[in-house]
């Protein structure tokens, strides 16, 4: 990696830490940066769209040599840029209150529609029923294999119990699914615009006021980030109002796009247990609590 750093940026390397599988530190002559290591081709035309767009809430990647942002290397890519520190782990509501004012920001920023034709419509409602049968199977395995149980721990019995509540929101799903279908029965275009899609506390930065990933940037519909980051995230199930403030009265959706988020809100993220009986239990109290905001979050819209 030395050499191709200082082949293509003229940066002396003098040191480097390993930092992931795929993240470097490394300390030059010339200061501090991070390499990140992708397959992602298409990061050079999202980056080339954020310069374009003059978008301020992504740290920047310097160019190599030959004014390019990506730079082969193993049969993949990297990008260099800046080192930047994430800040404390003790900031996590700061930290995801700034998350939800940037998605606002880069998605009112970046949107354009798109023409589609039926097709689109039915490929995605094919899609969404596919994960919510999922779901659905998912959690009746879980509920079949507690009801063989003669001894059930606090949290089976827990999850038994509340059962009902997960069945309940699944269902509402499919409803707000064919609403939305019905919808957009006249609809012959989208908005789609640049999209996120990898929250991660580390990846955000209080102090220079940016994300420090772009991995996984793509042209989507504004509603995939709030959806894929709850259904990744575990501790934040419980914080919707944030979401409410931050993002939806800086970004007004439309009614099809309201339509579809209440669909996949209502889509119940998956809690996997272990053998700490207490973690089970905050782990499905925070989906309980996630299920009753989705309900007065659906109300606000």
């Amino acid at each position: 990696m030395k050499d191709v750093i200082l082949k293509n940026y003229d940066f002396h390397v003098i040191g480097e830490i390993k930092l992931s599988s795929h993240v470097f530190k490394l300390k030059c002559h010339e200061g501090y940066f991070v390499v990140k290591i992708t397959s992602q081709k298409s990061l050079q035309n999202m980056y080339d769209l954020v310069e374009t767009l003059n978008l301020s809430c992504f740290v920047h990647i310097i160019p190599n040599l030959h004014h390019e942002y990506l730079t082969i290397y193993q049969h993949q890519y990297l990008y260099l840029m800046p080192f930047i520190e994430s800040g404390s782990q003790h900031l996590k509501e700061m930290k995801i209150q700034f998350y939800f004012e940037t998605l606002a920001y880069l998605h009112e920023h970046s949107f354009y529609d798109m023409k589609v034709n039926q097709q689109y419509f039915h490929t995605l409602e094919k899609d969404v029923l596919k994960v919510i049968n999922e779901r659905f199977q998912y959690y009746e395995k879980m509920i079949e294999s507690y009801e063989n149980e003669v001894y059930r721990s606090p949290s089976q019995w827990m999850l038994v119990m509340n059962y009902y509540r997960i069945y309940d929101a699944l269902a509402l799903a499919k409803q707000y699914l064919s609403q939305y279908m019905k919808c957009i029965q006249e609809c012959h275009s989208i908005r789609i615009c640049l999209t996120y899609k990898n929250f991660d506390y580390q990846h955000i930065s209080l102090k220079h006021k940016c994300l420090i990933s772009l991995d996984y940037m793509e042209m989507d519909l504004p509603i995939y980030d709030i959806f894929d980051m709850y259904q990744k995230i575990p501790d934040i199930l419980f914080d919707l109002d944030c979401l409410s403030q931050s993002y939806l009265k800086k970004f007004e959706l439309r009614k099809e796009e309201k339509l579809l988020l209440c669909c996949l809100m209502n889509i119940v993220p998956i809690i996997q247990f272990e053998h700490d009986e207490i973690d089970n239990i905050i782990k499905l109290s925070r989906l309980l609590y996630y299920l009753d905001s989705v309900h007065h979050f659906i109300t606000q819209l």
